[in-house]
């Protein structure tokens, strides 16, 4: 698959089961309840500029997301700084480049609104 025909687009709350999805393919386990977590807080508490991006394949198929947030804060006000918190890419297309992809779309993105600084946590053995 070439980069060409990869789409990295902001995510949408419609996305919710493609990312449980790829994030149980990837780690083994579901974890269904946090990302109903993450999505509520993400896309419907108001608070939380779009920080999140989703990888989509020439038929439009979900094949990778990036999960991040930047709190809007009181009154508008938002922190110099946003954080990733989960990055996942399907298993069947590992290796191929998207997931720089969707970290460089993600990077821009919070460039362009100011963001000078980005934390993660990540396993050691990642």
């Amino acid at each position: 698959m070439s980069k060409n025909t990869i789409k990295i687009r902001l995510m949408e709350y419609e996305d919710f089961k493609d990312v449980v999805r790829i994030d149980e393919q990837v780690l083994q386990v579901s974890r269904r309840e946090y990302y109903e977590q993450k999505f509520e807080l993400l896309f419907k508490s108001g608070e939380y500029l779009p920080t999140s991006f989703v990888a989509q394949d020439e038929s439009e198929n979900i094949v990778g997301f990036i999960m991040g947030k930047l709190y809007i804060g009181e009154y508008g006000i938002s922190r110099e700084g946003a954080a990733v918190d989960a990055v996942g890419v399907d298993p069947d297309y590992q290796r191929q480049g998207i997931g720089k992809e969707l970290m460089n779309g993600f990077i821009f993105h919070l460039r362009q609104l100011g963001v000078k600084k980005i934390n993660t946590l990540v396993d050691k053995n990642d």
